[in-house]
């Protein structure tokens, strides 16, 4: 099995994009300055068109060992599973490195360097900032977080 994974942040701040409004009206967007964001781990098995999104706590190793655990027992019927990340430097930690040694059933592999288009995650992360998140305004992490699995959700109905 083939899956490929990647880490995006998605703040409670609106992302400003463009809008459609009449023609000499100023479209207004609320803010409330909130540094609080919403961190998610995302896979995606190009083969079988599976999307799974996961929330962290924070982008480190000992986060991404606990999605490749979560990952492992999801696909535990699968006899071998590549994971292609990119090259965050969590992702080649000495903690990561050890995990891999004691799940060999796991395989982590790198996609080239500066190539996100290789990452069929990461389009998803665009057409989620596009379609869920840009010019909203959330009040609280849950809000975004239920913003961000309707969008997923909307995708396998």
């Amino acid at each position: 099995m083939i899956i490929f994974s990647d880490e995006a942040g998605i703040s409670l701040e609106p992302k400003l994009g463009a809008v459609w409004s009449l023609k000499g009206v100023q479209p207004i967007v609320p803010t409330n300055s909130s540094w609080s964001r919403v961190n998610l781990t995302g896979f995606v098995d190009p083969v079988r068109g599976k999307i799974l999104v996961t929330q962290m706590v924070k982008g480190n190793s000992e986060n991404f060992v606990k999605q490749l655990d979560m990952v492992k027992n999801k696909y535990k019927h699968k006899t071998k599973i590549t994971i292609f990340v990119d090259n965050a430097r969590w992702h080649k930690t000495k903690i990561v490195k050890a995990w891999e040694a004691n799940n060999t059933k796991v395989k982590i592999d790198f996609l080239p360097k500066y190539a996100p288009e290789l990452n069929p995650i990461e389009r998803h992360w665009w057409f989620l900032r596009k379609e869920a998140t840009q010019n909203v305004l959330f009040e609280t992490v849950e809000e975004c977080w239920n913003a961000i699995n309707n969008h997923f959700k909307s995708l396998t109905t």
